[in-house]
């Protein structure tokens, strides 16, 4: 995520046009939607189903999962055709510019920055970091990296660590701003602003983290929602869904689910089966054995797998070759973010996992700089929020695709430039 705003995995998890026909549709699924909440280290049934011992190779349907993509569609159902414009919509080019053209020009030349991932093996947050790296180099700053490891106890840490060393300004990626409330208000204290990356649930500054500058992240609620239009277009309005999250952990999670839920709610003839949450950084451990649990009780009537992260498919594919689950599916696999470089392989080569809405990584990197600079003059946040990107095997090479991430042909480098007065040396 680009765990979009969650805490990150242990170390070792990778995470995390032509205009085309609409595809064909799925016999997956089934009639009536049902929805349930769940909390944390919790599996919620919502649909019968019954618990076979099923073995390799057992009680698997017929290869008949399908993917979305831009285009049309036929279908008559409302539901499938709002879904369809979503997909179109998020499926696109991004080569118009739409932030900002005015800000703060270049202050601070020589200062020292610090940016702190939650996890230094999460691709959302190194990506996230190499944008900024880029950046400030254009601004002439000194960037210094302090990893957070992967826990709570380790990012509080680290922002520790980074208040001691007295900076021009902090990025903070994938944080919770309520277990570093202290640290927050510290640097708030000291006057050095502090600039989140999918910190909060929320994009921009919000009230629930006062001392945070601003957060940026594209909205969590539209990442899961084009997901999950992904599986009512791909099924034709017949999926078959388990959800797999984190929940109340952290409010970004559960943005996504829950608007995972209310997605499905509006497909008369999906069937939500299952909704999992725990934490997020027991998911290498603990998501393949979930994952194949649930196919072998729903079989046939599971068709579609949604996360809120690429890294929840990471840690399933094994198990599900174990209970002979092909690499079409059915399941597929779908996740609300971030557009990880495994999930761009797994799409390309048509291995289970058929579409992920990805974030701008890179350009994050760029706005973050931006947003720190605009701290740093004293000015107010910009406020700009990235729309999501569905990636899917027909558009997986455009776009930054051909390099395994989202890379919009927005010229956002120049234009952060121009709003700087510098240039790339």
């Amino acid at each position: 995520m680009r765990p979009s705003s969650v805490r990150t995995a242990t170390a070792g998890m990778a995470v995390a046009f032509t205009l085309v026909t609409a595809c064909s549709t799925s016999s997956g699924g089934g009639s009536g939607t049902a929805t349930s909440g769940s909390t944390s280290g919790s599996t919620s049934d919502t649909a019968s189903g019954t618990t076979t011992s099923a073995t390799s190779g057992t009680g698997q349907a017929k290869n008949n999962a399908s993917t979305c993509s831009p285009g049309t569609t036929s279908s008559a159902d409302a539901g499938v055709r709002a879904a369809q414009a979503a997909i179109n919509k998020a499926g696109g080019t991004t080569e118009a510019w739409d932030g900002p053209t005015t800000g703060s020009k270049a202050r601070k030349k020589g200062a020292t920055v610090v940016y702190i991932p939650s996890n230094s093996s999460n691709q959302g947050d190194t990506a996230v970091l190499a944008g900024f790296q880029e950046a400030a180099k254009v601004l002439g700053w000194k960037v210094k990296v302090i990893d957070g490891r992967g826990t709570t106890a380790n990012n509080v840490a680290a922002f520790d660590q980074a208040l001691a060393l007295k900076p021009a300004g902090i990025v903070v990626s994938s944080f919770d701003p309520a277990s570093s409330a202290s640290e927050f208000a510290k640097a708030k204290a000291d006057g050095i602003p502090v600039v989140g990356n999918h910190t909060g649930g929320l994009a921009g500054p919000h009230s629930s983290a006062p001392a945070l500058f601003t957060n940026i992240t594209s909205d969590p609620a539209t990442i899961a929602k084009i997901a999950t239009d992904c599986a009512i277009v791909a099924s034709n309005g017949r999926a078959g869904v388990a959800i797999y999250g984190c929940g109340t952990e952290f409010a970004a999670c559960e943005t996504k689910e829950n608007a995972m839920v209310a997605t499905l709610k509006s497909c008369k003839g999906c069937t939500l089966l299952n909704r999992t949450d725990y934490p997020f950084e027991d998911l290498t451990q603990r998501q393949g054995g979930i994952s194949a649990a649930a196919v072998q009780k729903y079989r046939s009537k599971l068709t579609y797998l949604l996360s809120i992260n690429d890294g929840y498919w990471d840690a399933s594919i094994p198990a599900l070759k174990a209970v002979g689950v092909r690499a079409g599916g059915p399941p597929a696999m779908i996740a609300a973010g971030d557009g990880s470089t495994a999930a761009f392989q797994r799409i390309r080569t048509g291995q289970y996992q058929i579409a992920t809405v990805a974030e701008p990584l890179n350009e994050h990197g760029w706005q973050a700089a931006d947003e720190l600079n605009r701290a740093l003059s004293g000015a107010q946040p910009s406020t700009y929020v990235t729309y999501p990107h569905i990636v899917t095997s027909v558009n997986v090479n455009a776009e930054g695709g051909a390099k395994n991430t989202y890379d919009p042909t927005n010229g956002y480098r120049t234009h952060y430039q121009a709003i700087w007065g510098v240039q790339a040396g």
